[in-house]
């Protein structure tokens, strides 16, 4: 945001003391050597001169507090089954906020179906088991003929018999293992599939991980959502934040500390990292907000405040200032125009402390020259 100049007598009155005195035309004298300003050139302007002078950069913002925005999103996608809240209620945290259709009637249905297969199964085993089990009955009652035999006939056919009597239970065995192996392995993959069901209706569950009021909602009962897209914004009222009007990139990284001034108290503060589009940019688009968070976080400030930001920069001795409302431009082409009798030329400029009342001009003009301010 720029801060605007308050004309000739302000440029006259901010000049440092040398030793002479000086009327000011302001309704009183200044005790000020000063670079004489150029009148009007053929138009009606300011003007004042490219000057060196000893700066401690400090840039004030005005900004307000505001609560830290939780965006809650689901880990699923699907359609809302029902949003529970509404923009402007207070929730607790743990508070169920939303559910997606459809994922807790799969999960349910799975498990009955789980269920019915366990039961079916031991039916069948138990089935097998008996036939087993009758088999190996009549394997000792022809064993049992086989030392009542007489003759030699009749105990080689019951040897007959038993042999294939012991081939029926081998294979009565193996089939019953089997059976029970491919039984575990579709309860294993049904398992699966009801785990995968039950995490998927934890997702379809929208709680708040804060006490705060909803300020948000993506939509409402049908709406669709994609996973972790945000569904729900709930302010959180105990984690204060301050928002500016957009600051540059080059004005912040100018600046050795950022101080949040509240009701006449300093607070350290850091800046939230801007993402900037630079095809915008290269329109002239800017983003409309810069974010700061406190470095304490538990300072004892109000939602809802107001703040000042203050952007501290190192001093510099004998810097060549210009007054802050002769630099235009955005981002890094920062230009003046210089006046050479009746032209203003425009001049590229690189800048480097500000306050709000002074650039300091690093390279584009030298001491004396004489620069356009606006009014």
């Amino acid at each position: 945001m720029r801060k605007k100049f308050f004309g000739v007598c302000s440029i006259l009155a901010a000049l440092p003391v040398i030793g002479a005195a000086f009327l000011t035309g302001c309704g009183k004298q200044v005790v000020q050597e000063i670079p004489e300003l150029i009148e009007a050139v053929g138009v009606d302007m300011d003007t004042a001169e490219v000057i060196r002078m000893d700066l401690k950069g400090i840039v004030s913002y005005p900004a307000q507090i505001v609560p830290r925005i939780e965006e809650i999103a689901f880990l699923s996608s699907g359609s809302i089954d029902e949003l529970k809240v509404s923009i402007g209620d207070h929730v607790k945290k743990g508070q169920l906020l939303a559910t997606l259709s459809g994922t807790s009637g799969k999960a349910k249905a799975l498990q009955e179906e789980i269920n019915n297969l366990k039961a079916a199964n031991e039916d069948v085993n138990k089935q097998s088991q008996y036939d087993l089990d009758m088999l190996r009955e009549n394997k000792k009652s022809l064993q049992k003929q086989l030392s009542g035999a007489k003759n030699s006939r009749m105990k080689k056919g019951l040897k007959q018999q038993i042999t294939e009597a012991e081939e029926d239970i081998k294979i009565g065995e193996e089939r019953l293992k089997q059976q029970r192996e491919l039984q575990q392995m579709e309860l294993r993959q049904k398992e699966v599939e009801l785990a995968e069901a039950k995490a998927s209706a934890k997702n379809s569950k929208l709680y708040s991980p804060i006490q705060g009021e909803v300020v948000g909602t993506s939509g409402g009962n049908g709406y669709m959502v994609q996973g972790g897209n945000t569904a729900v914004q709930v302010a959180n009222m105990e984690a204060p934040r301050i928002r500016s009007g957009y600051i540059s990139g080059t004005k912040l990284a100018k600046a050795s500390r950022y101080v949040a001034l509240v009701e006449g108290k300093e607070y350290a503060v850091e800046v939230e990292e801007q993402e900037l589009d630079r095809e915008a940019i290269e329109r002239g688009e800017y983003p409309s907000n810069t974010w700061f968070d406190f470095v304490d976080k538990n300072v004892s400030v109000s939602v809802g405040g107001s703040a000042t930001i203050d952007l501290y920069t190192d001093a510099v001795e004998g810097a060549l200032v210009v007054p802050y409302n002769a630099v235009f431009g955005n981002g890094e082409e920062k230009y003046v125009y210089l006046v050479e009798g009746d032209a203003k030329i425009k001049t590229a400029v690189k800048t480097g402390t500000e306050t709000d009342a002074y650039v300091q001009i690093t390279t584009g003009v030298k001491e004396g020259d004489v620069v356009y301010v606006e009014d």
